[in-house]
């Protein structure tokens, strides 16, 4: 039985590895552009929840400010923050006009805080197409043109933007490549086929979408109780007939989404249970418990064989798939411009990531609870 696994293990690793080069070389790649009119060039609103965001807050709006484009602003909802956050753009607010900040006192029944504040910033905005964006992410200068054009030369209706993930320490440079490892090795490059409805990429790096499709979808009123609303977003739009896109956009995106083991546990545990919602949800489960268990067990098997009568033929296959794995992760790491050691680790992403999955699943069917900014929701009340 070891054997037939071990067999399947390799056929998957290299099938992953494959994944890789290709998902890399055909996702488009945004890159900052000059300042060049080759068409009219709409109204924007970048569009920003904050709750508790006094760390990263003034870098990120800072960024969007500097945007080389046209005609835009910047809408930030301080969502009931404790910390500070509000006096921070209260102050930028100040010396920018196009900085507008809504400060929500109120959460309605129903809502989670997110997409609440979501919603209340696209009532208030006046572009054209809607950028929606994560407190945490910082934007390069060209950003904003290169997306708009980017969108407006596609004839898409949304556009997601992958970002260059900033990893600081050992266990951020461990834990956090299985996200966008799981795009690149996985079905990410679904995202992009307009005949694929049930797969759409959407992130807090940056969702653009065009403001009649919003509207169309039902806005963030349609998301109220979404766990992972930016995901979420995409997906409605694409159902709902829209042309959707994401775009490698390393070079001109990046965020520090957590920091530290407490953080990246304590972050995922609170959305990753909800990814496996429905029957694709259940079929995307089946294939994370695949991922996870063709990560950790050739290496386990390598570790017994040093001790126990392990055959040949079952070592050097595990050997076979050690080897597949390290050479992806080392082309994703470079791809995520992370430290090269990290990809030694896999193996114990594996196992943390395990525990992560387990351990959210505890919250939604044990505990029956959302814990995040603290805010406790029923998971009655929460979905994907």
């Amino acid at each position: 039985m070891l054997y037939g696994l071990l067999v399947v293990i390799l056929i998957w690793t290299l099938g992953g590895l494959l994944l890789l080069f290709l998902t890399a070389a055909l996702v488009p790649r945004l890159r900052s552009q000059g300042p060049g009119d080759p068409h009219p060039w709409p109204r924007v609103s970048i569009i920003v929840p904050a709750r508790d965001e006094a760390r990263s807050i003034e870098a990120a709006v800072r960024s969007h400010l500097a945007q080389d484009y046209p005609d835009w602003e910047v809408i930030v909802v301080d969502d009931q923050s404790s910390d500070g956050t509000g006096a921070i753009l209260d102050r930028l607010a100040q010396t920018d006009s196009r900085l507008r900040v809504i400060h929500n006192r109120l959460l309605p029944a129903g809502w989670l805080g997110k997409p609440h504040a979501l919603q209340l910033g696209a009532d208030a905005a006046t572009g054209e197409l809607l950028l929606f964006v994560d407190a945490d992410v910082r934007y390069e200068p060209g950003l904003l043109r290169a997306a708009v054009d980017w969108l407006q030369r596609s004839r898409s209706d949304f556009l997601s933007l992958l970002p260059r993930v900033e990893m600081t320490g050992f266990w951020e440079s461990v834990l956090m490549p299985f996200v966008p490892g799981a795009f690149y090795t996985g079905l990410g490059l679904l995202a992009n086929v307009d005949a694929v409805p049930w797969m759409a990429a959407g992130g807090g790096p940056g969702n653009l979408i065009r403001r009649e499709v919003y509207r169309a979808i039902g806005g963030h009123a349609a998301l109220a109780s979404s766990v992972i609303d930016d995901v979420r977003l995409a997906l409605l739009t694409k159902q709902a007939g829209h042309r959707c896109r994401i775009v490698r956009a390393e070079d001109v995106v990046a965020l520090r989404m957590y920091h530290g083991f407490r953080e990246v546990f304590d972050g995922f545990t609170k959305n990753v249970s909800h990814v496996y919602y429905g029957a694709t949800g259940l079929a995307l489960f089946g294939l994370t418990l695949a991922f996870l268990t063709a990560q950790a067990l050739p290496p386990a098997v390598l570790l017994a064989a040093g001790a126990f009568p392990v055959p040949a033929r079952d070592v050097a296959l595990a050997a076979a798939s050690v080897a597949a794995a390290l050479a992806g992760r080392v082309v994703l790491q470079r791809l995520l411009r992370a430290p090269l050691w990290a990809a030694l680790t896999y193996p114990l992403q594996a196992v943390v990531w395990a525990a992560i999955t387990a351990r959210s699943f505890y919250w939604r069917l044990v505990r029956n609870e959302v814990v995040w900014r603290g805010r406790r929701y029923d998971t009655g009340q929460a979905r994907f």
